[in-house]
């Protein structure tokens, strides 16, 4: 959807620690998390017990008394042994009338936003049950608006947006996009002067002979809770066509204001491009049984529900945002809030493609710049810790911009045609193809069409915070005939963990007669690079592709000896979180005795790993921590004058 470390205190001296589319839809740690820790801190919603496979909504809509009333079916199949009570989210101020069971009245409860349902029996694992909740009253309306009552000309307009806890608000629903259903059917009650457009195909409209209708919609695909929607007004409706093949076509339905027709059909006959655009880079239009449309709404951005976003503006950027979703939202939704970023990176990366397909590839650095610009105000890790905030979920510089601008990273590192490959295997993968994702689930697709190792980017970028600087030092030294060697030295600062990003860089090295480009990779805080060179450089562009989320502090040259003299450094353990080894790296200026100690959180010395004299250069050890309880640990290298301690975290 778009818009609208601790500090430890040490008790011993000598350890010191060192206008886009999502513009017009947003409103308004630092170590990666063991990953079955990340989920074990899920306090999320929805009934645990029970898998829902279907959905009946079944709702009549007053819209002068303001009030809702009807029922809704749920089929499930129980997923846990010895159950005798289940539960939906509805808020308290909505009243139950009844609730049947398998065709026979139930007992039932009322929680705090709950509604619990007495089986009457034992069921386990595998057994299936059907309710149909009786309710009315007048539907809350909590984050961005999930249920409105508002007008525009005079005229009534309903609608509803109930990302991400807002269905609750107006029915009973396990309330998570962890659960999909297979399907889901939703009847519409209005007045004979109001048109209801929701998800999927719309079956037929009864007339009721009492001065309403209802309209019959059905969705044949999977979709996510939050993704049901219902948009009432006095539309006009108008309908353009997606060709996917020479011989077939899907429709694309759009409803709208009839006061705002004439001034936006010109931006409506851009969606079937757009979508042939999507198509081409991400694998045919997910829902290509049903349709694609657009219902304009009274909210200030838009909202991608299934088949049908709602609308409050039909902007280029915004029309292209939301239409990524029915790919990335949609057909594929993030399994929990804390991975918004599978949905709203990737609609506004859609947005960059979008314009690298208007614009070419100038069109497509100048969208990246901006996301950049915005992406380094982010505070925190994508990954979003506090999903009971609605805004951190929804915070514009990280969930929406730097989630783009991983994206935008990863291609540059495997290359264009193995990112598009990436995005179409991802789109088609059967673990999550019509279902729900982490991040895990696109880093394992990413890695195996890649055939490359992606961990340390995905760790860093979506688990870690804020973004490198650089500082560049760079010289040449004739080394024989036309060959030269080219000397780099690269320095990172970041403000906050991890220490450093490790990366592959682009160099251009230019000459008098053209450029070369050379990557090295970078995986060091401070590190030498030495490359020979046919050709007598002039200068060098660092990362000139803008492939990498960072600022650049200086490219300088300098001193062949400065550059080349081996300095002192210690590296982030690898890999951290570890259980039960990980390796230490550093590196030594010069000889001299040398110690690696680990201290607990407390200041007790835990370990001493290294204490001797070593070489100048570089060293890597190995270290057991069989031995140890879990938890976070200090390790301090001291070599002369040189000190420098980083944090370790063991988890078992």
């Amino acid at each position: 959807m778009k818009k609208i470390v601790s500090i430890f205190l040490i008790l011993f001296v000598g350890i010191t620690f060192a206008q886009s589319g999502k513009d017009d839809c947003i409103f308004a740690k630092t170590s990666r998390f063991n990953h079955l820790q990340k989920f074990a801190n899920i306090n999320y919603p929805g009934d645990s017990k029970y898998d829902v496979k279907y959905y009946m909504l079944d709702i009549a809509v007053n819209h002068t008394a303001q009030t809702i009333s009807g029922n809704v079916t749920c089929n499930a199949v129980i997923s846990e042994a010895n159950v005798t009570q289940i539960y939906y989210d509805l808020t308290s101020p909505l009243v139950v009338d009844s609730v049947i069971l398998n065709g026979a009245s139930a007992t039932f409860s009322r929680g705090s936003n709950t509604l619990v349902i007495n089986l009457g029996t034992t069921l386990n694992t595998g057994d299936n049950f059907s309710t149909k909740v009786y309710y009315h009253g007048t539907p809350g309306s909590s984050g961005f608006g999930s249920f409105e009552f508002s007008s525009h000309n005079g005229n009534p307009a309903i609608w509803t947006l109930s990302e991400p806890y807002g269905a609750k608000d107006w029915w009973p629903v396990k309330d998570t996009p962890a659960d999909k259903v297979d399907s889901a059917d939703f009847w519409i009650t209005v007045s004979s002067s109001l048109t209801a457009a929701s998800n999927g195909k719309l079956m037929g409209i009864v007339d009721n002979g009492n001065g309403t209708h209802t309209f019959k919609w059905k969705s044949s695909y999977p979709i996510a809770q939050y993704l049901l929607s219902m948009a009432i007004t006095n539309y006009t409706q108008y309908t353009n066509y997606y060709y996917n093949t020479v011989n077939d076509s899907m429709p694309i339905d759009h409803f709208i204001y009839p006061e705002s027709f004439s001034s936006v059909k010109t931006q409506l006959d851009k969606t079937p491009g757009m979508i042939e655009v999507y198509a081409e880079r991400f694998g045919e239009y997910p829902f290509i049984n049903e349709k694609y449309g657009h219902a304009q709404f009274g909210w200030g951005g838009g909202m991608e529900h299934q088949t049908i976003t709602s609308m409050g503006g039909f902007s280029d950027m915004l029309i292209a945002h939301e239409m990524a979703h029915m790919w990335f939202g949609d057909l594929i939704t993030c399994k929990d809030w804390h991975h918004i970023w599978l949905n709203e990176g990737f609609a506004t990366y859609g947005e960059c493609l979008m314009n690298e397909a208007w614009y070419g590839k100038s069109g497509y650095d100048n969208y990246v710049v901006g996301e950049m610009n915005s992406a380094k105000n982010a505070v925190g890790s994508i990954w979003v810790e506090d999903i009971s905030s609605v805004g951190q979920i929804f915070n514009g510089a990280r969930s929406y911009s730097k989630g783009s601008v991983v994206l935008h990273m990863l291609r540059g590192i495997v290359g264009d045609s193995v990112f598009f490959d990436i995005l179409k295997t991802y789109k088609t993968d059967p673990n999550v193809a019509y279902g729900v994702a982490v991040t895990e689930d696109f880093q394992a697709v990413a890695e195996s069409v890649s055939g490359m190792d992606l961990d340390y980017f995905f760790a860093e970028w979506i688990y870690g915070e804020s973004f490198p600087v650089y500082s560049v030092v760079w010289s040449k030294q004739n080394i024989g005939g036309n060959l030269y060697d080219l000397a780099l030295k690269i320095t990172q600062t970041v403000r906050t963990d991890p220490a450093y990003f490790t990366m592959p860089i682009q160099v251009k090295v230019n000459f008098a007669s053209g450029d070369t480009l050379i990557t090295v990779f970078n995986n060091t805080q401070v590190q030498n690079f030495n490359i020979t060179v046919n050709g007598n450089p002039t200068s060098i562009s660092f990362d000139p592709g803008n492939w990498i989320l960072k600022n650049v502090n200086s490219v300088v040259t300098g001193v062949d000896d400065e550059i080349k003299l081996n300095s002192f450094s210690l590296d982030q353990n690898f890999p951290n979180p570890f259980n039960p080894t990980t390796t230490i790296k550093f590196s030594l200026g010069k000889n001299g005795f040398t110690t690696l100690k680990l201290y607990d959180i407390l200041g007790n010395e835990v370990a001493n790993i290294v204490n001797g004299v070593l070489e100048s250069g570089p060293h890597e050890v190995n270290f057991d921590a069989s031995m140890l309880p879990s938890g976070t640990y200090f390790y301090t290298i001291t070599s002369g004058s040189f000190t420098e301690t980083k944090k370790m975290m063991l988890l078992k």
